[in-house]
């Protein structure tokens, strides 16, 4: 990673941490999130130390989203280094709804297991920092 993607990092991080302004704050982790697994750190420091319950469902979104994205690319790596290509899947109606049943269930599996780890590893209570004045 570059020093200036290093310095951007760190910068949004801190407009995310510190600004005073609620939607400032959210454009920060939504930038953030552009920066896919560089970013997980600084997301989880953000969602650790706020209190406002609005940025850190914005940080658990944002992690959510890098989290799925990696998972799609690595399905993607592994349908393509296959060393045998499967024939294509026939498409009638009732496959196809089947397969986004499955897929719906599972994202939705995955998301409910996130918040669960999401809300197991945050912090409680509130910081001075995070405190309206």
């Amino acid at each position: 990673m570059s020093n200036h993607n290093r310095m951007t990092l760190f910068e949004l991080k801190e407009k995310a941490k510190w600004s005073s302004d609620p939607e400032e704050k959210k454009a920060a982790i939504e930038e953030l999130s552009n920066h896919e697994e560089d970013a997980m750190s600084e997301l989880q420091e953000i969602m650790s130390i706020t209190a406002y319950e609005d940025i850190k469902n914005a940080c658990a979104e944002a992690i959510m989203s890098i989290q799925i994205r990696n998972k799609e690319e690595v399905k993607v790596n592994e349908t393509s280094s296959s060393p045998s290509p499967s024939p294509p899947p026939t498409h009638d109606s009732n496959s196809t709804t089947d397969l986004s049943t499955t897929a719906a269930k599972n994202q939705k599996k995955e998301e409910e297991e996130f918040e669960n780890e999401v809300k197991s590893t945050g912090e409680k209570g509130a910081r001075l920092a995070d405190m309206p004045q």
